[in-house]
């Protein structure tokens, strides 16, 4: 059970919470893939790389030699690596709970954001997807308050079934606060 969930478990009901997709990782993954191209591309053209930018070019390469470009490639996969891991604990980090009157998010790694809105203040949630988070099945939301500048929540799981989730506790919960009128009969006691 991660924190928000057992900060709130016990005193509230939690209708729903959100997950992160992890097809957020193919930024990592098109990186390492156009990082090894570059570096594959060093390595077979090595020869007329450099004869192309040195006029005493000799026929063999002084600074693209296979052993240099181990080590770029090397470099290359431990910043991919480390760029995943970073990625992967931030969204480790992030956690979304909605409860009967609450929207509340937490995030961070070294320091952190928490939200707290009042699911009476939400006026709407904007679902983005491109093409291929579509298929992919995530996306992002842009909850939008009355006064506050609109919050974005990136990589969600099924971003429009979460929204809707969302937005009929809204209902729920501005249908518990609006207040009742009562209708005076004309008489004065």
């Amino acid at each position: 059970m991660r924190k928000l969930e057992r900060t709130y478990s016990g005193s509230e009901r939690i209708i729903a919470r959100a997950r992160f997709s992890a097809w957020a990782f193919l930024r990592e993954i098109f990186v390492a893939a156009l990082l090894g191209g570059v570096i594959a591309v060093l390595w077979i053209f090595a020869d007329d790389i450099e004869g192309f930018f040195d006029p005493d070019f000799q026929g063999q390469a002084r600074y693209l030699t296979p052993d240099n470009l181990r080590w770029a490639m090397l470099g290359a996969g431990v910043f991919v690596i480390l760029l995943a891991l970073l990625h992967a604990l931030s969204l480790y980090r992030q956690e979304i709970i909605v409860t009967e009157d609450k929207f509340l998010y937490r995030s961070g790694v070294g320091s952190t954001v928490n939200v707290m809105l009042p699911l009476s203040e939400i006026r709407y949630i904007d679902v983005r997807q491109s093409l291929l988070q579509q298929l992919l099945g995530y996306g992002k939301i842009k909850i939008i308050t009355d006064g506050e500048e609109p919050f974005v929540i990136y990589n969600l799981v099924r971003p429009e079934r979460f929204a809707r989730r969302i937005m009929k506790q809204c209902s729920y919960a501005r249908e518990n606060i609006r207040p009742t009128l009562r209708l005076s009969s004309g008489r004065k006691d």
